[in-house]
Formats: structure tokens, sequence, C-alpha cells
């Protein structure tokens, strides 16, 4: 019991103690709270102080600026005067473009320093005209910066669209086959490898060469010994010595080995045998003798098949290499019978553009010269012809190609070079020459682009003179303006 005595009481000091300090601090926390609401109420009536202060300095200063903002008012009034002062020195209202002015008007027209605008050499751009000097103009053995030509009219105004697929041009292709059979001993010429005339393709070792080369220098003895007899023969007779018919007689055996020889180096010729081979056969001996020989190309092109490896067995008339002078191609177009009318009824040739989809927008130009006359009775199509100039070396036998013909219309149409033709904000235009060293650029509608041609359907008449080559140069000029380099202030 005594125990359980003293256990209580020593809980009781110590609750007694908790209560006591916890009374202490929340006494504590409400003086704390009290003295900070009375430094928040300080501080708030300083702050009212201070905004009363800075409204009234901004009050003063807002005077002073309305003044500063007026006096800037005044001064962008004036320039906005100044502006509309020197608009009207040009014209007032905004004036029409150069492409929609016509030309005597444009002519007659002057600058802010009132002389003929076009004749201002700070303005004249404005009017899209240009000065342009002689020296730079080509022709008459000058080669100059810039080139002129003149609009000229065609009949062909209709277009054909075709395609069809490229092939070795046929005048232009060999095929190679060795007259003799033997062995190739090497093969020279590749696939795709450019060979010019009389470069070797293959060396083949054959016995029927060697025998030919054989029965030539046996008839070259044959020679030798003839023309000594027919000699000795004449000068016996000069002598008196021999008969007039023994002379005779030597000099038809001459005259017959020279047949022989003459026939046994034409038959080494046709072996493949070279004129240079022959010389040397004949300056060497007869234990030189071999029965190699050559196959030459007999024209310039490239390697487009060989059929033929070192080692093998070559037989005769068996074709070995192709070769053709892809320079010029031949592409066969495919014509439905429906169309095949249109053609056959024209009796001129017919000018086509090839277009490769592999190659991009790049075109070729062609002219249709064969038209078949037998139609296909799978594809009911016929075949023509179009030559076609290949001076890049990038169309191939097999490609396919797109076609399109230009066919005779029914009127007159106006054709200009594509490099004459500009554009400016959307609106197309060419330089025509107006008088002397002038050009002036006019619009112009454009219609059918065909090869490096393009159809004018309206701005152009026949027989005016435009820029060609160099066209943009002067239009570089002309949008000199548009870059603040126009007429002076």
């Amino acid at each position: 019991m005594k125990k359980i005595f003293i256990i209580i009481s020593f809980t009781l000091v110590i609750a007694t103690f908790y209560i006591a300090s916890a009374i202490q601090h929340k006494e504590s926390s409400a003086g704390s709270s009290e003295t900070h609401r009375h430094e928040d109420h300080h501080e708030a009536e300083s702050h009212q102080d201070h905004e009363q202060e800075v409204s009234s300095h901004a009050h003063d200063q807002h005077d002073g600026h309305s003044e500063a903002e007026h006096s800037e008012q005044k001064e962008i009034k004036g320039t906005e005067e100044k502006a509309s002062s020197h608009q009207h020195d040009h014209g007032g209202a905004p004036e029409l473009a150069d492409l929609d002015r016509s030309v005597d008007e444009l002519w007659a027209a002057k600058c802010e320093h009132n002389i003929l605008h076009y004749t201002c050499d700070e303005c004249r751009y404005e009017l899209g005209v240009v000065k342009l000097s002689p020296t730079l103009l080509a022709g008459q053995g000058s080669p100059g910066i810039v080139s002129t030509t003149t609009a000229e009219t065609s009949n062909y105004s209709k277009m054909l669209s075709l395609t069809g697929e490229i092939s070795t041009n046929e005048s232009k292709t060999v095929r190679v086959s060795s007259p003799e059979s033997g062995i190739a001993r090497s093969s020279i010429a590749d696939i795709g490898q450019k060979v010019a005339p009389g470069a070797i393709l293959i060396e083949i070792d054959s016995k029927e060469v060697a025998g030919a080369k054989a029965d030539f220098l046996k008839q070259l003895a044959i020679l030798k010994l003839a023309r000594k007899n027919a000699e000795r023969e004449a000068a016996l007779f000069a002598k008196k010595i021999s008969a007039e018919v023994e002379v005779q007689e030597a000099k038809t055996k001459l005259t017959e080995a020279e047949i022989e020889v003459a026939n046994t180096k034409a038959h080494l010729k046709t072996h493949g045998v070279s004129q240079q081979e022959i010389e040397q056969l004949i300056s060497g001996s007869a234990n030189t003798i071999n029965g190699v020989f050559s196959l030459r190309s007999a024209q310039n092109g490239t390697v487009l098949e060989r059929s033929i490896n070192a080692g093998e067995q070559v037989e005769p008339g068996k074709e070995l290499f192709l070769i053709s002078d892809l320079s010029e191609v031949w592409v066969w177009a495919n014509i439905k019978e429906e169309e095949l009318l249109q053609l056959t009824s024209l009796k001129d040739t017919i000018v086509a553009e090839i277009q490769v989809p592999g190659l991009g927008s790049k075109t070729y130009r062609g002219l249709m010269d064969v038209v078949s006359g037998k139609i296909n009775e799978q594809t009911r199509s016929a075949r023509a012809r179009i030559s076609v100039g290949n001076p890049d070396g990038l169309l191939r036998p097999g490609m396919f190609v797109n076609i399109r013909l230009l066919l005779p219309g029914t009127q007159q149409t106006v054709f200009v070079p594509q490099v004459a033709v500009l554009a400016d904000e959307g609106r197309q235009f060419v330089f025509v020459h107006k008088e002397g060293d002038y050009w002036i650029r006019r619009p112009v509608t454009t219609g059918e682009r065909f090869n490096d041609q393009v159809a004018i359907i309206k701005g152009l008449t026949p027989g005016q003179k435009i820029i060609a080559d160099g066209s943009f140069m002067l239009k570089s000029d002309v949008l000199r303006e548009k870059m603040g380099a126009g007429c002076a202030d």
C-alpha cells in the first residue's frame, strides 16, 4: 500500500507541472500576437502615407508628360503632312503599276525631277525601263552578256501525249563477232566501257589464222623468186641470150605471184589482222608465226553487251560484243489507232519533247521521222520512231519515257524562249525593245510550254524584239526601286 501511495503522489506532481507550463505558454503567445497586430497596423498607416506621396508625385509628372506627348503628336502630324506632300509630288493618289499602264502613257510621264521619267537615271526603274548599252548585247561576233530574239509565230498549237521506250540507234550500233573459231586469250573491253574506232576488244588464238599467216609468207617467198626470175630473163633477152617467150613466161609468173600475195593479205585482214601486224609479219621470221588476232571496234561507242570471257571457245558468227554510239538514241512511241490517223496525214517531221520520270523535270528534244504502218494485235497500237540527241549520256536503252508531240493547229501562235519570260508578284512579263537603248517590261499571258519554248497567248505581237538570255539581270535592275533604290526623296 505504501508503494501505491508513493506512485500516485509522483504522478500528481508531474501532471501539475505540465498544466502550469501549458498555461504560461498560452499567455506568452497571446502577448506576442497583440504585439504583431500593433506593428502591422503601424506599417499599414505608413504604407498609406507613402501611396499618397507617390500619387501626388505622379500627378505632377502627368502634367509634364502631357506637354511632351502633345509636342510629339505635333511632330508626327508634321511628318505625315510632309509624306502627304511627297506623295502629291508623285501624282497624289497611288499610281497604277507599270504593267497596268500603256507604253505611250509611261513614255510621256515626267518624274519629280521634271524630266521625262524614262530618261531619269534615278527614276526610270519605277516604270520598268532599263537602258542597255549595245556593248552588252550579243551578236555580230560579240559574245555579250545579254542576247535578244524575235517573237515568231507557228501553227503548232496542239499537244499529243504518248508513252514510249528508249532503244539504241541502229544506224550507230555494231555487233561484233569472230570470223574464225578459236580460244579467247584475253578479254579487253568490259560492259560500260567507251571505245574508239580501232580499239582492241579481245584477242583470239585461231588455227585458221595461223594457217592464213603461213600462206601469206609462202606467197611472199614465191613473189620474191618470181621477181628475180623476171629480172634475170629480161637481162638475158637484152643480151640476146634468152628468147622473148621465156621473158613473157617470167612476167606472167611474177603477175600471178603478186595476185596471190594480195589475196592472202586480204584474207589476213578479214581475220582481224591489222596492216601493222602484217608489216611486222613481213619483217619477222617464220618462227614468230602464231594464230593470235584481235577483234577491234569499228566505231565510237559504249560496250553495252559482252558474251565472252578469257579461255572460252569462240565460234564464228557468234555475237561477242554490242557497241552503240549513245550520243543519239531512238525512242519508240506507242500510238493508239485513233491517234495514228493524226500522224500519218502529216507530211512534215513532227517535233517531240521527251521526259524521263527518273530524271526529274529535265526534257529532251526529238524528231519523229518514221511511223509504223502495222498495228500490234495485242495492244492495238502502232509504233513511231523519234530520234533524240543525248549529249549528256543520261538516256539509256530500256528507259520508259513520256512523250509530247507538237501538232499543227488551226491558228498561228507566238512562241518565245522560256528564259525570256520572268515573273514578279504573280505577274509574268518580258522585256521588249522600245527605242534606242531603252527596253521596257510588258505583261504577257503564257500558254503551253514545249521544250525550251513557251506560247504567248496575250501581250506580244509577231516580230517584236525581246530579251532572251540575260533577262534576269534586267529584272534585278528594275526591282532596285522596290528595295529602296528608286527615285530620290
